[in-house]
């Protein structure tokens, strides 16, 4: 399955994953998801961080 994630599903992967569901972290680390992020993300994120 394909997953989209948005920028706070993003950050909070990366840095935060106890603030996601159990269903959540499962999907994450399930191989058989692929996982995709927009590059708007980047860009928001950047934007933030300034």
């Amino acid at each position: 399955m394909n997953l989209l994630l948005d920028t706070r599903l993003l950050l909070w992967a990366a840095s935060e994953p106890k603030r996601l569901s159990t269903k959540a972290r499962a999907l994450l680390l399930d191989p058989a998801n692929h996982l995709l992020f927009s590059a708007a993300s980047l860009w928001e994120i950047s934007i933030k961080k300034a």
